[in-house]
């Protein structure tokens, strides 16, 4: 018999493991949420958006989904805290980056605006 060749898990990987919730909780609010977003219900859909990552605070599409419909409120600098969230849980991911892109824009176009006024 040969050695396993499994990865050791950090102590940090194996407390989030033990701690997670079910990997189903809160996928129908998000798909909920989603289905708002796309009839322009923003707010309703932020609120499914929030109960989704109240349920499930480790998927980081939750996150940034809750920061697509913040960013489409004009809600732009708690777009951004949650935006950072889901990009610490899965860096580089191009659908988070380029909504943190958007959302930093709009910020400095704001902060521009209001300085010239």
């Amino acid at each position: 018999m040969g050695k396993r060749n499994a990865v050791k898990k950090s102590r940090e990987e194996r407390r989030e493991e033990v701690l997670r919730p079910c990997p189903y909780l809160g996928y129908d609010h998000d798909q909920l949420g989603a289905y708002l977003m796309e009839r322009a219900a923003f707010r309703v859909a932020e609120a499914e958006f929030r109960r989704a990552v109240w349920l499930n605070p480790y998927e980081p599409c939750f996150k940034a989904h809750l920061a697509a419909s913040l960013y489409c409120q004009g809600q732009n600098q708690e777009a951004k805290t949650w935006i950072t969230k889901a990009l610490e849980k899965s860096p580089g991911d191009p659908v988070f980056e380029r909504l943190r892109v958007k959302i930093e824009k709009e910020l400095r176009q704001n902060n521009a605006g209001e300085q010239h006024s």
